[in-house]
């Protein structure tokens, strides 16, 4: 054989074994992108510590100490928190809920995105200025933020809801177990939600209740304390014994922290469409908040002049353009094209509809539908 026939051959073989390789690449990640909209992934929403400095100072204005106004959820601003819920009448959860935030009247800081106060520390104990910028750049640096949790309450009219559409959640106590995440990933699924079975935004958009949970008075004040207790409990017979109740009631107050808060891969491929977009590699439209997706997150957040967490803040998904995001309303109107002029990474970018779990398929969709899915 030639030289020449032997390259031609070899050119051949190249080819082909790239043409495999690319083939297989590109299966594995069509196969991956099918798992990730199958088995659903979901992104937990946070408060960055500037937002939690706030919450902190509102507190100790009010006379409930949190010690160090240092952005930290730490168990003495748990115990001022709960302290202040208790003398509100709220479910005395110790966490960072979204009655809280209402309470408080941080609602248009902490929920649409701590526009008023990032990163400095109001209210500081700490002396020196420069003693002061030093704590802050620790915070900023180590600080992944703090959950944000619907309440107890809220969690029970979730499962009120689904129960009365058919999915059946088991006993309404205020507490995401098993049958309830059954209940929600099967009620996601026939709405053309993803089927994480977690708390999320577009399922609280899609049962109809961002405004309840959303409000300034949901879970506060002896009205809205009375309005989403648990159902009475079956084991003390038709209607409940009272005192049994009760003392269920105060236990469920007591000791359940409340759920913490989620955006479903929908939202989450946006957030990564738009990073692409601005320069700041959030690799493929993968719903998945990886390593990727965390450091641009970052590299975002510090242009920004936000505190860079790299995970999913408030004050991030503001910034991002989804002011509305506790409405499910993410980016409507959005480009769909990623591929634009300064995206680092276009070959791991692409097109996405627009989100699913918008709240659109809430109206009118699913009465009388729970009954045809799995319990």
């Amino acid at each position: 054989m030639t030289l020449k026939n032997v390259f031609i051959a070899s050119t051949m073989i190249a080819a082909l074994a790239g043409g495999y390789a690319q083939a297989q690449q590109s299966a594995v990640s069509n196969q991956r992108t099918s798992q990730d909209q199958s088995e659903g992934q979901a992104t937990q929403i946070f408060v960055s510590s500037a937002g939690v400095r706030q919450i902190q100072q509102a507190l100790t204005q009010k006379g409930y100490s949190t010690g160090n106004v240092d952005g930290r959820w730490n168990a003495q601003t748990a115990a001022a928190a709960r302290s202040f819920q208790q003398a509100q009448n709220m479910e005395p959860t110790g966490t960072l809920t979204i009655p809280l935030v209402f309470a408080l009247g941080l609602e248009q800081d902490i929920i649409t995105g701590n526009t008023g106060a990032q990163g400095g520390s109001q209210g500081s104990d700490q002396g020196t200025k420069q003693a002061d910028n030093q704590r802050i750049v620790v915070e900023r640096a180590d600080s992944r933020g703090t959950p944000l949790h619907v309440s107890p309450a809220g969690v029970r009219q979730i499962q009120q809801a689904l129960n009365q559409q058919g999915w059946n959640t088991g006993q309404v106590d205020g507490r995401w177990g098993p049958a309830t995440v059954q209940a929600a990933r099967s009620y996601q699924q026939v709405h053309g939600l993803e089927p994480t079975g977690r708390l999320e935004v577009g399922l609280i958009a899609a049962l109809g209740l961002t405004d309840p949970i959303f409000s300034a008075g949901h879970g506060t004040g002896p009205q809205a304390a009375n309005a989403a207790r648990p159902q009475p409990s079956q084991a003390a017979g038709p209607g409940g014994d009272r005192q049994v109740d009760n003392q269920r009631i105060a236990m469920e107050r007591a000791d359940s922290p409340g759920e913490p808060l989620w955006m479903n891969s929908d939202g989450v491929r946006q957030i990564q469409q738009v990073l692409n977009q601005r320069g700041y590699a959030a690799g493929h439209l993968d719903g998945n908040w990886n390593q990727d997706t965390t450091i641009a997150a970052t590299h975002f957040q510090r242009a920004q002049g936000l505190e860079p967490t790299g995970t999913l803040t408030t004050n991030l998904l503001a910034s991002i353009g989804m002011p509305r995001w506790q409405r499910g309303e993410f980016m409507a109107g959005m480009t769909t094209n990623a591929n634009v002029l300064g995206n680092p990474n276009p070959q791991t970018t692409g097109t996405i509809s627009p989100a699913r779990g918008s709240g659109s398929s809430a109206q009118g969709g699913g009465e009388g539908q729970g009954a045809s899915g799995t319990r």
